[in-house]
């Protein structure tokens, strides 16, 4: 036994053979999900009912109130379901708006297109980005030889959570591009670091954590780039869609604390919390 954990633990068993064709047998059958869920589609549902790409049906759906003119609507938890209802169908699961004013910068442009086309460019953009984001890092790595290699990319790919953010359309290769990006250019660009972990703040749990660790590590120029760009981005926001949308947005954090975090509606295995 104690030579099993060994081998694990000094990765002997991930031969060059095995790094090129596990990989390969996992995006095989995620390529097979993919397709049977298209395939089984009704429109712009699957065949459950549900929208194609679950998750970034709340983001599309609150990109449309913001072009309507209602940019604190996504807040409302009432009026979030009633326009996805009026795009998807009456019978559309709820799709809760979790975020702050700051991602309606992303959501209102993808509006202005239709669904299908809007899932498939935030797909493919920002899986492209994870893709960048994991080759800058490498090159950082104790193995930079690798990005050159390209045999990386296969278990990028093959990595089960981005089969799964595939089909939930969530912001998951957006986020990872962010921070390996920031990562990757902590000592080359401290600035273009700082405005990339700013450009995280979309995701305000990031806010506590990131900012905590640039001060620990001493990367002030980073930590002052980040700051400033929250500062930009809450500027651009107010001006663009009013800032009614604040207030909205704190109130909002009522039930996503009750509901999501406390009562796990969304399921505890999803969410990283106590509870």
């Amino acid at each position: 036994m104690s030579a099993f954990f060994a081998t694990l633990r000094d990765g002997r068993f991930l031969t060059a053979e095995r790094l090129a064709f596990y990989p390969l047998l996992i995006l095989a059958a995620s390529a097979v999900g993919v397709v049977a869920l298209i395939a089984t589609a009704h429109g712009l549902n699957d065949y459950d009912g549900r929208p194609l790409g679950t998750d970034f049906s709340n983001v599309y759906a609150a990109g449309v109130a913001a072009l309507k003119g209602e940019p604190a609507a996504p807040f409302d938890i009432m009026r979030q379901w009633a326009q996805e209802k009026a795009i998807f169908g009456g019978a559309t699961p709820l799709y809760g708006w979790h975020y702050p004013p700051f991602f309606l910068l992303v959501a209102a442009p993808l509006a202005l297109i239709p669904y299908p086309l809007a899932l498939a460019l935030w797909q493919i953009a920002t899986l492209a980005l994870y893709v960048w984001s994991l080759s800058a890092l490498i090159h950082r790595s104790a193995m930079p030889q690798w990005a050159q290699d390209y045999r990386w990319i296969a278990p990028a790919l093959a990595f089960t959570a981005v089969f799964v953010n595939l089909i939930h359309g969530h912001n998951g290769f957006l986020t990872a591009a962010l921070f390996a990006g920031g990562l990757a250019l902590l000592d080359k660009r401290p600035w273009l670091t700082g405005l990339l972990f700013g450009l995280l703040v979309y995701k305000p749990q990031f806010g506590v954590m990131i900012p905590l660790a640039l001060a620990a590590g001493g990367y002030w120029r980073s930590f002052a780039a980040a700051c400033f760009t929250i500062l930009g981005l809450a500027l651009l926001v107010t001006m663009l869609f009013g800032a009614e949308v604040w207030p909205a947005f704190l109130a909002s954090t009522h039930f996503t604390r009750t509901i999501i975090l406390e009562q796990g509606n969304t399921g505890f295995e999803k969410i990283q919390t106590l509870f």
